[in-house]
């Protein structure tokens, strides 16, 4: 019940309390007229014996109760409903109404109404009463009353449904009105990135919770599109600054070098320190690059590329570096493959993408590449064997600066890269309308696979295979 949706949630609610509400109100309200009939009828049945004796002490003389008349007389205030029983002397039956047959009334407790069954099909409401040595028992048959009881609850029963018909309509109807002004700040959060920090959720301009709700949440949006500004600031213009005089110290490290004139441990250091640079370089450029795609203006090109050409292209290279390594590489291209976007940028996606499955792969180990087109993308996959990834890290692979801290890096042929490839590749990906995802792959398989939208489809494919250098020989 936790993950269904609050409407549906508020509304099996309301329906479940006031359900319950409504048969505790039907039930009370039944017993309560059913008690209230019954105090009525007693109070009749006492009014009844009372009249009886009223009508024996005017009548002035003794009954003669094998007389019908003079019976009569001690009857003019009752109604034929009720039916008697008369003793005199006590304990003598002198009297019984033709409707009981040869059915008697059960004796009972003086002055207090009480139901007994007076044959195997009647019940009635009984009074006894007693007075100077003549005693009455009045009865009702209860029948009809039983009778509007059972109606009572068939009616409830009938009631009931509709009204829980109408509660959830009701309540449907209610919350959606409710919590509409949360369905439409949820729909814009959806499309609050941080591309698009200037965004504000709607403002209800109402006085209640959820008016309140939003400003405090645009008032956060405002802090955090702050601070994003300035971290994106600081990182484009860090990595600006840093540019230049990185760029300065390489060219004076390569003109050291191409002197000559360097003793060889001298030498040795500088190259070394014209490793490093460049390191630094790539990651300034890197960082570079990030922050123009934080600030939406990722420089993309319109140019058609053959994408195909492209990656054969770029496998070259990747197989001599496979046969060093003992790294077989097979290789499936569809023919014709082409897409809009920037050379230079779809080239640095394809050899991030080689690069992280040659770091992380595993002494003569193979990488599998693949292009083909579906639904109107180019698909690429690239598996790598390797160590996989571990499914708590597989959520935060692409994020920036991050690395696998497992058995996946320390077996990596290259070691580990500074963090950034996997983030730069999705920023490229993004860029060109497409997406980039870690795929589901059989054991000792990682495997990324990007699709971004084609320029014109592609033809058959071309298989090639490269063996491990292992094997060639």
């Amino acid at each position: 019940m936790k993950n269904w949706p609050l409407r549906t949630r508020l509304v099996l609610w309301t329906v479940l309390v006031g359900g319950f509400s409504v048969a505790i109100f039907g039930l009370i309200a039944v017993e309560s007229l059913k008690s209230k009939m019954r105090q009525q009828l007693d109070s009749t049945l006492r009014s009844e014996a009372e009249s009886f004796f009223e009508g024996a002490e005017k009548l002035g003389h003794a009954v003669d109760w094998g007389d019908p008349a003079d019976v009569a007389r001690l009857f003019t205030k009752v109604v034929s409903l009720y039916s008697f029983e008369i003793e005199q002397p006590l304990g003598k039956n002198v009297y019984r109404s033709r409707a009981l047959g040869n059915n008697t009334l059960p004796a009972g407790p003086e002055g207090v109404a009480f139901t007994a069954a007076i044959s195997a099909e009647d019940t009635a409401r009984i009074l006894q009463s007693t007075k100077g040595g003549l005693r009455v028992r009045v009865a009702v048959d209860i029948a009809p009353f039983a009778q509007w009881e059972r109606s009572m609850w068939w009616t409830y029963a009938f009631i009931l449904p509709l009204a829980l018909a109408f509660l959830v309509g009701g309540a449907r109807w209610l919350y959606g009105k409710a919590l509409k002004p949360v369905d439409d700040i949820v729909d814009a959060a959806e499309h609050i990135t941080a591309e698009r920090l200037d965004q504000r959720l709607p403002v209800t301009g109402s006085q209640d919770e959820i008016g309140h709700l939003t400003d405090v949440l645009n008032r956060m949006i405002d802090r955090l599109q702050r601070s994003f500004e300035q971290a994106r600031r600081f990182s484009a213009d860090a990595s600006h600054e840093l540019k230049t005089p990185l760029t300065i110290i390489r060219g004076e490290l390569e003109i050291a070098l191409r002197s000559g004139e360097l003793p060889h441990g001298v030498e040795r250091t500088m190259l070394d320190l014209l490793d490093e640079t460049g390191r630094l370089v790539h990651i300034v450029e890197g960082l570079l690059l990030l922050s123009q795609a934080d600030a939406g203006k990722f420089p993309v090109g319109t140019e058609v590329v053959a994408l195909s050409g492209l990656i054969e292209e770029l496998t070259e290279d990747i197989e001599i570096l496979g046969n060093r390594l003992e790294i077989g590489v097979e290789l499936s291209l569809a023919r014709g493959v082409r897409v809009k976007g920037s050379p230079q940028f779809l080239r640095q996606l394809m050899m991030n993408l080689f690069d992280n499955a040659i770091k992380y792969n595993r002494q003569a180990g193979t990488i599998r590449c693949q292009l083909t087109t579906a639904g109107g993308m180019a698909v690429f996959r690239i598996a790598n064997t390797g160590a996989e990834i571990p499914e708590a890290d597989r959520g935060r692979i692409f994020d920036r600066f991050f690395r696998v801290e497992s058995s996946r890096a320390r077996s990596g042929l290259g070691g580990g890269g500074q963090g950034l490839g996997l983030s730069i590749a999705l920023e490229i990906v993004r860029a060109h309308g497409g997406t980039l995802t870690i795929e589901p792959s059989e054991a000792g398989w990682v495997v990324f696979q990007f699709a971004i939208p084609l320029c014109e489809s592609g033809g058959e494919d071309v298989k090639k295979l490269t063996a491990p250098a292992a094997e060639a020989k």
